[in-house]
C-alpha cells in the first residue's frame, strides 16, 4: 500500500511545502530569497480567527516550491545571507 502511495505521489504530486511560518516578515523574507535564486513557488495562506467580532486573528503561510527545485530552494532559504 505505501508503494502505491508513493508512487501516485511521484506521478500526480508536483509541489513539495518547503517551508511554513506564522511571521509574515519570514514569509516575505523567504519569497525574496527564493526569487532572487529564480525558484518559482506558490503560496497558501490560512487565516484564522479575526471575525466580525473584532479579534485577533494569525494566518499561516505556506511556501510551495517544484519537487525537482527542493534542494535548491532549501539551500536559497536556510543557507542564504539576503
Amino acid at each position: 500500500m505505501y508503494k502505491l502511495k508513493e508512487f501516485f505521489k511521484r506521478l500526480f504530486v508536483k509541489w513539495e511545502l518547503v517551508y511554513s511560518t506564522q511571521d509574515a516578515n519570514k514569509y516575505f523574507t523567504i519569497l525574496g530569497r527564493l526569487n532572487n535564486n529564480g525558484i518559482k513557488y506558490k503560496i497558501k495562506t490560512i487565516s484564522l480567527g479575526g471575525g466580525s467580532d473584532g479579534g485577533r486573528g494569525y494566518s499561516i503561510y505556506h511556501i510551495y516550491v517544484h519537487k525537482d527545485t527542493i534542494n535548491k530552494a532549501n539551500e536559497a532559504i536556510h543557507h542564504s545571507k539576503y
